[in-house]
This record gives structure tokens, C-alpha cells and sequence, in this order.
């Protein structure tokens, strides 16, 4: 049995995750999500509402996202993650806790409309990711939104490669780590999703020309365009890198 917890991962490596989450194919992905993100928040009138950012890490989606809400709130498991984050953010507030822990109480009171967690369901274990879905939902207001991205789908050309790496065990040749080579699909998220109190209502795909770090195969503003075409219209949204899931709660 693996002793891999995620919430490890990055605790005293700060860096690496800021180096990571700071390259040209991830910085369009970034922006695509931001596109569609802003267009749902003034569909809901984000502007009186609540926000948790769950797994915040350095807040490079927080400082984004408090700008739409009301009360913002960024949540993380690392205090050398949220040290961070506390740079870049002007109004929120955040807590360090760990929301799958029975003794939880820094929470205890707060509802919040929508919930965000990026680059946390691909890299989290699977015990994890169904801990976070059974414990998120009680921070959640009925009909309420949990918003979260799956960073390498199972079915694009880069996650299929990726498989193929792990498949024929050759990260440790290529001097890559399995983290990096993990993958997620859509319908994993729907199995663990099936018995919550969530459901999947709308999912969105960003990248489907292949892409890696700083590689990608169009000039950037002509990439930004056409990629922007296949988010908007959905078109095979099931093969994009990144997927951006919506779930309701019940």
C-alpha cells in the first residue's frame, strides 16, 4: 500500500510548486479557466456571495478570485503555502486546516455559495479525494457550487502519453516524477461523485492542442484563439488537457 499523501507533497517545497504552476502551457490553461470562470460568476452575481478557495496553495488562484465575492476565503493544509498567499491577497482571509480531520473546528459556522479547488482532484489520492467530497459539502449552501479543475485528462493526447510512460515504467529513465505522469478523467469524477451530495450539472474543456511546461505547437495569441473556440463552443471538451468541472449541491 502507498504511503503517498498529497497534502504533503509541497509542505517545504514552495518553490517548486510556484515554479510548476508558472509556464507558458499553464498560464493558457490558467487564463481559459479564468474566461469561463468570470462569465458564471455574473451569471450567479458573484459580487454578494461567498467564496472558499479549497487547497489555496500560494493563492495563485485566490488573488483572482476574491475580487468577485463579497467574503473570501482561501483554506490549506500548509502554513508555508498560505504564508505565501497572504502576499498576494488583499481581502481574504485564511485558515490552515485540514477539512477531512474529525476534529475540525476552524470552520465550524461558515457557509459559503461556491467552493473552488484547482490542481488539487488530479494529484490528490484516491482515499483523499473521496475524503474532500464527503466532508466539502457541509461548508456548502444548498444549491451551491463546487468548482474544480482536473489538470491532465486521461483521454488527451498529453494524459494519453503520460500513460504510456507510466505504463512501460520509464519516469525514473525520463526523470519524471508519477505525480507528474498521473492522470484523471471526467468519468472517474462522476464515479466518485455518484453517492454525494453533489451533482455533476456542466464541465468545460481547455487544451486540446497538445502542450507541455513551456512547449506549445501555435504562437501564443493564435493558440489563445483557437483554443478559445473549443472552450466556448464545448467541442470535445472529453479530450482537452484540463477540465473544469461544475457540481451542484443537492
Amino acid at each position: 500500500m502507498s504511503s503517498f499523501d498529497y497534502r504533503n507533497q509541497f509542505q517545504n517545497n514552495v518553490q517548486q510548486y510556484e515554479n510548476i504552476t508558472d509556464t507558458k502551457h499553464i498560464n493558457l490553461i490558467y487564463n481559459l479557466e479564468r474566461h469561463v470562470l468570470l462569465k458564471m460568476f455574473s451569471r450567479i452575481n458573484s459580487k454578494d456571495k461567498a467564496l472558499m478557495d479549497f487547497a489555496c496553495g500560494t493563492g495563485r488562484w485566490t488573488h483572482v478570485l476574491e475580487n468577485y465575492f463579497a467574503d473570501s476565503i482561501g483554506v490549506d493544509v500548509s502554513e508555508e503555502m498560505v504564508s505565501v498567499a497572504q502576499k498576494k491577497c488583499k481581502k481574504t482571509k485564511f485558515i490552515i486546516t485540514d477539512i477531512t480531520s474529525v476534529n475540525d473546528e476552524k470552520l465550524d459556522g461558515f457557509q459559503f455559495d461556491i467552493i473552488t479547488a484547482f490542481r488539487f482532484f488530479k494529484n490528490a489520492q484516491d482515499q483523499l479525494r473521496q475524503d474532500v467530497i464527503s466532508s466539502i459539502g457541509k461548508y456548502l449552501k444548498k444549491n451551491g457550487y463546487f468548482v474544480f479543475d482536473l489538470h491532465l485528462n486521461s483521454y488527451s493526447f498529453m494524459g494519453i502519453l503520460a500513460n504510456v510512460i507510466s505504463f512501460l515504467e520509464l519516469n525514473k529513465r525520463l526523470g519524471i516524477s508519477k505525480l507528474a505522469t498521473k492522470t484523471i478523467s471526467i468519468r472517474q469524477v462522476r464515479k466518485l461523485f455518484k453517492d454525494s451530495d453533489f451533482e455533476i450539472v456542466d464541465y468545460y474543456g481547455m487544451g486540446l492542442l497538445p502542450g507541455r511546461s513551456n512547449f506549445t505547437i501555435l504562437p501564443n495569441k493564435v493558440l489563445s484563439k483557437v483554443e478559445t473556440f473549443f472552450t466556448e463552443k464545448k467541442i470535445l471538451r472529453n479530450y482537452s488537457y484540463n477540465i473544469l468541472v461544475v457540481a451542484k449541491k443537492k
